[in-house]
């Protein structure tokens, strides 16, 4: 008889394994399985964002490509314990998954100096302020300010956006080597005509990124849309982060951005200070 492993596509059966098999074979094939099933329950939750919170079982299936017998029984063992809640057919996040997500941000450095201070910079400006980090090929928003215009730069904690095409991804691509060879053998898509596709442009501005510690994106990812960054450095020396700052285009005019790169990069160069310091103490 199968063990319970073979509902999830991972069969351990000692069926497998002949009397007199190497231990060390038999404990490294287990954890290469038990590796799988992890990769595979993350590939599930990464399925939800804010934009996404409620998954269709059959959408699951589609982004994850996990085959429908296998993740049926992974999304019941989620269920089970709590980093899923199931309505109908339909998925969402549970409350253990935010416990860890608020004891994540209770220890991270980052975030403590990152929150005030990128508060600071919205009510200093005026316009929607964050801080991004780095995750492959895109940046993930961990802290957003909104302002109060009514045409405003709309963002949110957990939305994910490619590297191509925005200030942050400028500021990644400028200081990390892998983060550039991501985007290039993607291929420099075109969102709007305005969008840099050319790789020797793109090479131009990121020099200009280091040679002048900010970066700006004029409707590059979207029409309409400015956006600028500047990197906040971790006690290594390497970038940790981008702060941003995001408008409308008739808001954010090159005038008004040669201004504010000043406030954009003094708040990310603060919260760097932080970050030193933090390691320093410690």
């Amino acid at each position: 008889m199968p063990d319970k492993s073979t509902a999830t596509g991972f069969s351990t059966n000692a069926a497998r394994h002949p009397e007199g098999a190497n231990p060390t074979s038999r404990r490294a094939e287990a954890g290469t399985a038990a590796a799988r099933i992890l990769r595979e329950s993350s590939k599930i939750l990464d399925c939800f964002s804010a934009e996404t919170p409620r998954l269709h079982t059959s959408e699951i299936i589609r982004r994850t490509g996990v085959p429908p017998s296998i993740l049926t029984e992974m999304l019941r063992t989620l269920v089970e314990e709590n980093l899923l809640q199931r309505e109908g057919v339909f998925y969402s996040v549970a409350l253990r998954v935010f416990r860890w997500s608020a004891s994540a941000d209770a220890a991270s450095d980052l975030m403590t100096a990152a929150r005030p201070s990128v508060t600071a910079l919205r009510d200093r400006t005026g316009e929607c302020c964050g801080l991004q980090v780095r995750r492959g090929g895109d940046h993930l928003t961990v802290v957003w300010k909104n302002c109060m215009h009514t045409v405003a730069h709309h963002g949110y904690v957990g939305q994910m956006k490619p590297l191509h095409g925005s200030a942050a991804g400028k500021v990644f691509m400028a200081y990390e080597p892998s983060a550039l060879s991501l985007v290039l053998d993607e291929g420099l898509t075109a969102f709007t005509p305005m969008t840099v596709i050319e790789p020797a442009t793109l090479q131009r501005q990121l020099e200009q990124v280091r040679m002048q510690g900010w970066t700006f994106s004029g409707e590059e990812q979207e029409l309409g849309l400015n956006t600028l960054a500047a990197p906040v450095y971790a006690a290594d020396g390497n970038v940790a982060a981008a702060v941003t700052l995001g408008g409308p285009a008739h808001r954010l005019t090159p005038a008004r951005v040669e201004d504010l790169a000043g406030p954009v990069t003094e708040c990310a160069l603060g919260i760097s200070r932080f970050l030193a310091t933090s390691m320093i103490a410690d």
